[in-house]
């Protein structure tokens, strides 16, 4: 078992539940996506396990050891191991393409290269590597900024892959992306979690890119799993039960 979240609890500062118990098991080499409403937990969940937020109570364990409360250097040599592709891309924008993937190696590099950005020709060469993996090493010395957004996401998973993950984490990676780009970013996770055999958890929003993509599937509403299972078994009861009964599905081709 690659990941294992027991009894998880998120109580915010001001009062906010956001997760109530959440127990899940993640298998090394699994596509499992997350659903649910805006707040229903997803983004925190994928935060705690992540460290990037304290759980109120309860366990992380990665690699079969609980990293729930690490710090320093324990808690570093860690999240090494676990990469995160943000909404909102979280690139340098004045700089390059292939500078900020190289962001993605800094956490274990010396303080030499980190600070001088004097990179061996290995690490370059890993750096192309992931920008060919997202097909995308023809914009290597093009400033970030003047990417399409779907071209900027790219960047970003090639710079969490620049950590070598055993998990890689995507909290809603295509939201702010139209329908078409937004299944050309999907299909670079996929070849990812089929080619390498990285785990991929994401948050996703739209049905149609949780069938096509996932190979399982949790629901979670005002912060517990109420549904977890076959992505193809979440019919219009199971989507009303999640979304709530006005809800509509949208279809993205």
């Amino acid at each position: 078992m690659l990941l294992t979240v027991h009894d998880l609890h998120k109580t915010y500062k001001s009062g906010t539940q956001a997760l109530k118990g959440v127990d899940l098991e993640v298998r090394e080499g699994e596509f499992l996506v997350i659903i649910g409403l805006s707040g229903s937990g997803k983004s925190t969940l994928l935060r705690c396990i992540n460290r990037l937020i304290e759980p109120t109570s309860g366990a992380v364990t990665f690699l079969g050891k609980d990293i729930t409360h690490l710090k320093g250097d324990e808690l570093r040599k860690v999240k090494r191991q676990i990469g995160m592709v943000f909404q909102q891309f979280n690139l340098v924008k004045r700089k390059s393409v292939l500078s900020n993937v190289l962001n993605g190696r800094l956490g274990s590099l010396g303080t030499f290269e980190s600070v001088f950005e004097s990179y061996s020709e290995g690490v370059l060469a890993d750096a192309y590597k992931c920008l060919a993996t997202v097909g995308i090493t023809d914009y290597a010395k093009v400033r970030a900024d003047s990417l399409s957004g779907g071209q900027q996401q790219r960047v970003a998973i090639a710079r969490s892959l620049m950590q070598n993950p055993k998990l890689l984490l995507a909290d809603e990676p295509v939201a702010s992306l139209d329908p078409a780009t937004s299944n050309s970013v999907m299909q670079y996770f996929e070849k990812i979690n089929k080619e390498t055999g990285t785990t991929v958890i994401c948050s996703l929003h739209f049905l149609s890119l949780v069938r096509r993509y996932a190979t399982r599937a949790i629901a979670l509403k005002a912060g517990e799993i109420v549904y977890e299972g076959s992505p193809t078994d979440i019919d219009e009861t199971w989507f009303k039960r999640i979304y709530g009964e006005d809800a509509e599905e949208v279809e993205i081709a």
